[in-house]
Protein backbone atom coordinates (compact mmCIF):
# COMPACT_ATOMS: atom_id res chain seq x y z
CA UNK A 1 0.00 0.00 0.00
CA UNK A 2 1.49 3.60 -0.89
CA UNK A 3 0.86 6.66 0.76
CA UNK A 4 -2.63 8.26 -0.53
CA UNK A 5 -4.55 11.45 0.11
CA UNK A 6 -6.94 12.11 2.87
CA UNK A 7 -8.57 15.10 4.43
CA UNK A 8 -6.00 17.38 2.54
CA UNK A 9 -3.22 15.56 4.10
CA UNK A 10 -0.95 12.85 2.73
CA UNK A 11 -0.96 9.91 4.63
CA UNK A 12 1.65 6.77 5.42
CA UNK A 13 0.90 3.29 5.99
CA UNK A 14 2.30 1.96 9.29
CA UNK A 15 5.15 -0.16 9.04
CA UNK A 16 7.60 -1.50 11.34
CA UNK A 17 10.13 1.60 9.92
CA UNK A 18 8.34 4.17 11.73
CA UNK A 19 8.98 2.93 15.10
CA UNK A 20 10.85 5.44 16.13
CA UNK A 21 9.20 8.17 14.56
CA UNK A 22 6.01 6.86 16.00
CA UNK A 23 6.32 5.33 19.60
CA UNK A 24 8.50 8.56 20.84
CA UNK A 25 5.19 10.49 19.97
CA UNK A 26 2.76 8.16 21.02
CA UNK A 27 3.97 7.88 24.62
CA UNK A 28 4.51 11.61 24.80
CA UNK A 29 1.09 11.73 24.59
CA UNK A 30 -0.33 8.87 26.31
CA UNK A 31 -3.69 7.72 26.02
CA UNK A 32 -6.39 5.76 27.69
CA UNK A 33 -7.87 3.48 25.53
CA UNK A 34 -5.22 1.24 24.56
CA UNK A 35 -5.21 1.42 21.19
CA UNK A 36 -2.79 3.64 21.04
CA UNK A 37 1.08 2.21 20.79
CA UNK A 38 2.93 1.35 17.84
CA UNK A 39 2.56 -2.26 18.62
CA UNK A 40 -1.05 -2.23 18.32
CA UNK A 41 -1.20 -0.32 15.29
CA UNK A 42 1.48 -2.34 13.37
CA UNK A 43 -0.10 -5.89 14.46
CA UNK A 44 -3.37 -4.89 13.85
CA UNK A 45 -2.39 -3.43 9.91
CA UNK A 46 -3.03 -5.65 8.12
CA UNK A 47 -6.58 -5.68 8.92
CA UNK A 48 -7.56 -1.75 9.85
CA UNK A 49 -4.81 -0.62 7.46
CA UNK A 50 -3.47 2.43 9.29
CA UNK A 51 -1.90 5.64 7.72
CA UNK A 52 -0.34 8.02 9.30
CA UNK A 53 0.63 11.55 8.77
CA UNK A 54 1.47 14.64 10.99
CA UNK A 55 -1.35 17.82 10.22
CA UNK A 56 1.01 19.90 12.59
CA UNK A 57 4.39 19.31 14.86
CA UNK A 58 2.16 17.88 17.51
CA UNK A 59 -0.82 17.10 15.99
CA UNK A 60 -0.58 13.23 14.76
CA UNK A 61 -3.91 11.81 12.60
CA UNK A 62 -3.82 7.69 11.92
CA UNK A 63 -5.96 6.94 9.40
CA UNK A 64 -8.15 3.45 9.10
CA UNK A 65 -10.43 1.32 7.23
CA UNK A 66 -13.59 0.08 8.72
CA UNK A 67 -14.17 -3.29 6.94
CA UNK A 68 -16.48 -3.63 5.22
CA UNK A 69 -16.78 -0.35 4.38
CA UNK A 70 -14.38 0.44 1.96
CA UNK A 71 -13.36 4.31 2.30
CA UNK A 72 -11.22 5.59 5.17
CA UNK A 73 -11.69 7.11 8.52
CA UNK A 74 -10.05 8.56 11.59
CA UNK A 75 -8.65 7.53 14.68
CA UNK A 76 -8.90 9.79 17.70
CA UNK A 77 -6.36 13.10 16.65
CA UNK A 78 -2.87 12.58 19.07
CA UNK A 79 -1.51 15.54 20.53
CA UNK A 80 -2.97 19.12 20.94
CA UNK A 81 -5.70 19.86 18.18
CA UNK A 82 -5.27 23.49 17.15
CA UNK A 83 -7.86 25.54 15.87
CA UNK A 84 -6.72 25.88 12.56
CA UNK A 85 -6.13 21.81 12.51
CA UNK A 86 -9.40 21.65 13.63
CA UNK A 87 -11.11 23.37 10.93
CA UNK A 88 -9.14 22.39 8.27
CA UNK A 89 -10.69 18.93 9.36
CA UNK A 90 -14.21 20.11 9.07
CA UNK A 91 -13.99 21.70 6.03
CA UNK A 92 -11.93 18.38 4.55
CA UNK A 93 -14.63 16.23 6.03
CA UNK A 94 -17.84 18.46 4.80
CA UNK A 95 -16.42 17.45 1.29
CA UNK A 96 -16.63 14.19 1.24
CA UNK A 97 -18.72 12.02 -0.58
CA UNK A 98 -19.56 9.96 2.35
CA UNK A 99 -20.12 10.49 6.16
CA UNK A 100 -16.43 10.61 8.38
CA UNK A 101 -15.86 8.50 11.50
CA UNK A 102 -13.62 8.97 14.10
CA UNK A 103 -13.47 5.71 16.25
CA UNK A 104 -11.64 5.31 19.52
CA UNK A 105 -12.35 8.70 20.90
CA UNK A 106 -11.84 9.29 24.92
CA UNK A 107 -13.71 11.92 26.87
CA UNK A 108 -10.68 13.59 27.59
CA UNK A 109 -10.56 14.56 24.02
CA UNK A 110 -14.29 15.41 23.84
CA UNK A 111 -14.23 17.74 26.62
CA UNK A 112 -10.54 18.92 25.15
CA UNK A 113 -12.30 19.63 21.75
CA UNK A 114 -15.21 20.53 22.53
CA UNK A 115 -15.82 23.02 19.55
CA UNK A 116 -14.85 20.49 17.20
CA UNK A 117 -16.91 17.52 18.94
CA UNK A 118 -19.74 19.55 17.68
CA UNK A 119 -19.35 18.72 14.51
CA UNK A 120 -19.71 14.94 15.12
CA UNK A 121 -22.41 13.18 16.69
CA UNK A 122 -21.12 11.25 19.43
CA UNK A 123 -22.24 7.49 19.79
CA UNK A 124 -20.37 5.59 22.94
CA UNK A 125 -19.56 2.07 21.67
CA UNK A 126 -19.76 -0.11 24.56
CA UNK A 127 -18.02 -3.17 23.10
CA UNK A 128 -14.51 -1.40 22.89
CA UNK A 129 -14.49 0.47 26.17
CA UNK A 130 -11.93 -0.31 28.02
CA UNK A 131 -12.01 -2.04 31.80
CA UNK A 132 -9.71 -0.73 34.41
CA UNK A 133 -8.63 -2.37 37.23
CA UNK A 134 -6.46 -1.44 39.79
CA UNK A 135 -2.95 -3.28 39.58
CA UNK A 136 -2.79 -4.71 44.12
CA UNK A 137 -6.61 -5.36 43.45
CA UNK A 138 -5.77 -8.08 41.01
CA UNK A 139 -2.24 -8.93 42.26
CA UNK A 140 -3.46 -9.80 46.20
CA UNK A 141 -7.27 -10.33 45.02
CA UNK A 142 -8.24 -9.82 48.69
CA UNK A 143 -11.61 -9.76 49.88
CA UNK A 144 -14.72 -11.44 49.36
CA UNK A 145 -15.79 -10.21 45.74
CA UNK A 146 -12.50 -12.33 45.05
CA UNK A 147 -13.26 -15.19 46.95
CA UNK A 148 -13.58 -17.79 44.33
CA UNK A 149 -10.89 -16.61 42.12
CA UNK A 150 -8.64 -17.54 44.92
CA UNK A 151 -10.66 -20.90 45.43
CA UNK A 152 -9.63 -21.81 41.96
CA UNK A 153 -5.73 -21.33 42.40
CA UNK A 154 -6.11 -22.97 45.70
CA UNK A 155 -7.65 -25.69 43.87
CA UNK A 156 -5.33 -25.74 40.77
CA UNK A 157 -2.54 -25.63 43.50
CA UNK A 158 -3.40 -29.11 44.61
CA UNK A 159 -3.77 -30.40 41.09
CA UNK A 160 -0.64 -29.51 39.50
CA UNK A 161 3.12 -27.63 40.18
CA UNK A 162 3.10 -24.55 37.98
CA UNK A 163 6.18 -21.99 37.56
CA UNK A 164 6.19 -18.57 35.92
CA UNK A 165 9.58 -16.74 34.32
CA UNK A 166 9.84 -13.42 32.55
CA UNK A 167 9.04 -13.76 29.43
CA UNK A 168 11.74 -13.19 26.27
CA UNK A 169 12.44 -13.38 22.94
CA UNK A 170 13.93 -16.65 23.41
CA UNK A 171 10.93 -18.17 25.38
CA UNK A 172 8.99 -16.75 22.37
CA UNK A 173 8.88 -20.48 20.76
CA UNK A 174 6.92 -21.63 23.95
CA UNK A 175 4.26 -18.83 23.51
CA UNK A 176 3.75 -21.07 19.59
CA UNK A 177 3.20 -23.87 21.75
CA UNK A 178 1.12 -22.66 24.43
CA UNK A 179 -0.76 -21.35 20.83
CA UNK A 180 -0.43 -25.03 19.08
CA UNK A 181 -1.97 -26.88 22.14
CA UNK A 182 -4.92 -24.98 22.59
CA UNK A 183 -5.55 -25.74 18.75
CA UNK A 184 -4.87 -29.34 19.02
CA UNK A 185 -7.12 -29.94 21.86
CA UNK A 186 -10.02 -27.04 22.48
CA UNK A 187 -10.52 -27.08 18.69
CA UNK A 188 -11.57 -22.83 18.86
CA UNK A 189 -13.51 -21.93 15.34
CA UNK A 190 -10.42 -19.60 14.11
CA UNK A 191 -12.51 -17.10 12.13
CA UNK A 192 -13.77 -13.58 12.06
CA UNK A 193 -12.19 -11.60 15.24
CA UNK A 194 -10.58 -14.51 16.60
CA UNK A 195 -8.77 -15.13 13.46
CA UNK A 196 -7.51 -11.36 13.54
CA UNK A 197 -6.95 -11.47 16.97
CA UNK A 198 -4.69 -14.91 16.47
CA UNK A 199 -2.76 -12.61 13.40
CA UNK A 200 -2.12 -9.49 15.80
CA UNK A 201 -0.66 -12.07 18.24
CA UNK A 202 1.46 -13.93 16.37
CA UNK A 203 3.40 -10.30 15.01
CA UNK A 204 3.55 -9.05 18.32
CA UNK A 205 5.46 -12.55 19.20
CA UNK A 206 7.30 -12.48 16.22
CA UNK A 207 8.67 -8.39 16.81
CA UNK A 208 8.47 -8.81 20.84
CA UNK A 209 11.63 -6.91 21.28
CA UNK A 210 10.97 -4.63 18.49
CA UNK A 211 7.88 -3.64 19.96
CA UNK A 212 9.21 -3.43 23.45
CA UNK A 213 6.46 -6.06 24.92
CA UNK A 214 7.07 -7.61 28.28
CA UNK A 215 5.44 -11.00 29.29
CA UNK A 216 5.02 -13.57 31.34
CA UNK A 217 5.19 -17.85 30.53
CA UNK A 218 3.42 -20.20 32.62
CA UNK A 219 5.08 -23.76 32.56
CA UNK A 220 3.91 -27.31 34.47
CA UNK A 221 6.64 -29.37 34.99
CA UNK A 222 8.38 -28.55 31.79
CA UNK A 223 5.31 -28.33 29.42
CA UNK A 224 4.40 -24.22 27.93
CA UNK A 225 0.68 -23.76 29.37
CA UNK A 226 0.03 -20.02 29.59
CA UNK A 227 1.11 -16.61 28.43
CA UNK A 228 0.72 -13.21 28.98
CA UNK A 229 1.99 -10.06 26.67
CA UNK A 230 1.92 -6.61 28.25
CA UNK A 231 3.27 -3.19 27.83
CA UNK A 232 3.51 0.30 29.45
CA UNK A 233 0.49 2.63 28.32
CA UNK A 234 1.23 5.28 30.41
CA UNK A 235 3.56 6.28 33.55
CA UNK A 236 0.71 4.87 35.63
CA UNK A 237 -1.10 2.10 33.69
CA UNK A 238 0.15 -1.11 32.00
CA UNK A 239 -2.13 -2.65 29.03
CA UNK A 240 -2.35 -6.89 28.85
CA UNK A 241 -2.67 -7.29 24.95
CA UNK A 242 -2.80 -10.58 25.11
CA UNK A 243 -3.44 -13.63 27.38
CA UNK A 244 -3.59 -17.41 26.40
CA UNK A 245 -4.03 -20.50 28.64
CA UNK A 246 -4.97 -23.90 28.49
CA UNK A 247 -8.43 -24.54 29.83
CA UNK A 248 -7.62 -28.31 30.57
CA UNK A 249 -5.66 -27.11 33.93
CA UNK A 250 -8.28 -25.96 36.30
CA UNK A 251 -7.48 -22.32 37.53
CA UNK A 252 -4.51 -21.33 34.93
CA UNK A 253 -6.49 -18.20 32.99
CA UNK A 254 -6.68 -17.41 37.09
CA UNK A 255 -2.92 -17.91 37.45
CA UNK A 256 -2.14 -16.19 34.62
CA UNK A 257 -3.75 -13.14 35.51
CA UNK A 258 -2.84 -13.04 38.98
CA UNK A 259 0.86 -13.38 38.47
CA UNK A 260 0.89 -10.75 34.94
CA UNK A 261 -0.35 -8.19 37.88
CA UNK A 262 2.21 -8.86 40.51
CA UNK A 263 4.55 -8.44 37.78
CA UNK A 264 3.12 -4.86 37.19
CA UNK A 265 2.49 -3.99 40.78
CA UNK A 266 5.84 -4.78 41.62
CA UNK A 267 7.29 -2.91 38.79
CA UNK A 268 5.24 0.63 40.66
CA UNK A 269 2.08 0.55 38.28
CA UNK A 270 -1.04 1.90 39.74
CA UNK A 271 -3.09 0.17 37.28
CA UNK A 272 -4.04 -2.51 34.77
CA UNK A 273 -6.24 -1.92 31.52
CA UNK A 274 -7.76 -5.18 30.17
CA UNK A 275 -8.85 -3.88 27.26
CA UNK A 276 -12.37 -4.37 25.65
CA UNK A 277 -14.91 -7.04 25.59
CA UNK A 278 -16.27 -6.92 21.79
CA UNK A 279 -19.51 -7.38 22.89
CA UNK A 280 -19.07 -10.90 23.61
CA UNK A 281 -21.27 -11.55 26.98
CA UNK A 282 -19.24 -14.21 28.06
CA UNK A 283 -15.83 -11.98 28.09
CA UNK A 284 -17.37 -9.15 29.33
CA UNK A 285 -18.54 -11.40 32.19
CA UNK A 286 -15.07 -12.62 32.89
CA UNK A 287 -14.16 -8.96 32.74
CA UNK A 288 -16.80 -7.81 35.36
CA UNK A 289 -15.68 -10.83 37.42
CA UNK A 290 -12.67 -8.77 38.42
CA UNK A 291 -14.58 -6.06 39.51
CA UNK A 292 -13.03 -2.94 37.24
CA UNK A 293 -12.29 0.23 38.80
CA UNK A 294 -13.67 2.32 35.70
CA UNK A 295 -14.63 1.02 32.36
CA UNK A 296 -13.45 3.95 30.50
CA UNK A 297 -15.65 4.74 27.57
CA UNK A 298 -14.87 4.74 23.84
CA UNK A 299 -16.85 7.18 21.45
CA UNK A 300 -17.30 6.74 17.67
CA UNK A 301 -17.54 10.42 16.22
CA UNK A 302 -19.69 10.96 12.99
CA UNK A 303 -19.91 13.60 11.03
CA UNK A 304 -22.86 15.98 10.73
CA UNK A 305 -23.65 18.51 8.32
CA UNK A 306 -24.84 21.00 10.92
CA UNK A 307 -23.38 20.96 14.22
CA UNK A 308 -25.41 21.18 17.14
CA UNK A 309 -24.89 20.44 20.62
CA UNK A 310 -24.98 17.03 21.18
CA UNK A 311 -25.63 14.88 24.55
CA UNK A 312 -23.55 11.69 24.80
CA UNK A 313 -25.39 8.40 23.61
CA UNK A 314 -25.41 4.78 24.20
CA UNK A 315 -25.19 2.84 21.04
Amino acid sequence: MNDFPFLGYQFLPVSLGDNKKLSDFLIRYPQRLTGYTFATLVAWQPFFRYGWTFAGPETLLISCFLDPDPQPHLLQPIGPLPSEIAQELIKNAAALPYTLKIIGVSDQFMNENAVFAKSFDACEDRAVSNYLYGAEALAKLRGRKYAKKRNLIAQARGLYRWSGQKLTSSLISSCFAVLDSIVNEEHPQVEGMLKRELSALECTLRYFDEFSQQGLLITVDTRPVAFSIFEAISPTTVAIHFERALRSYKGLYQIINRETAKIIAVQGFKYINREEDLGDPGLRDAKMSYHPKEIIPAYELSFKKTAKPQKHIKC
